[in-house]
């Protein structure tokens, strides 16, 4: 039999990226598997150990997912599915950690400020701070009187 006979002509290509592909997996696992988990784990912090951990779980579970599929099983019945799912949304849980991390911080005292001056019309007087909530200036301290500008030739 010619291999044209044996193998669709239409899966060729596919069965060929799949091929390429799992030999770069390989490439990848030895370099990681070449030196011990716990030298490289005890190399990172916290979130890099989670991160480790999860690309982990997540490439196991997409290696099975591939086992079943060219066995010719559905994956869906063995629940793989959900734990890809499940590793997808603790990923998810780790980026937003991650971004919570790089935000900005609001000075509050500022943003009081800028608010309350936003909010003021003229003719109005002007908002106060609430008595003990720790935003008032001078606490019961008599307020200066604006001083006389001096004029350049003023002595």
């Amino acid at each position: 039999m010619t291999e044209s006979k044996e193998f669709p002509e239409e899966l060729s290509d596919t069965v060929k990226n799949f091929h390429g592909s799992l030999g770069d997996l390989k490439t990848k696992l030895d370099l990681m598997l070449s030196q011990p988990r716990t030298d490289l784990y005890d190399k990172l912090d916290p979130m890099g150990k989670a991160k480790m951990d999860l690309v982990s779980a997540y490439a196991i579970n997409s290696l099975f997912w591939m086992l079943l599929k060219t066995m010719g099983e559905n994956p869906g019945a063995a629940d793989v599915k959900k734990e890809l799912d499940r590793v997808k949304e603790a990923m998810m849980r780790c980026k937003e950690i991650q971004d919570r991390a790089k935000r900005g911080r609001v000075d509050q005292g500022a943003a009081k400020r800028l608010v309350s001056s936003g909010l003021w019309e003229p003719g109005k007087s002007k908002i106060r701070p609430v008595a003990g909530d720790g935003s008032e200036v001078g606490h019961g301290e008599e307020q200066e009187q604006p001083r006389k500008k001096i004029k350049q030739f003023d002595v």
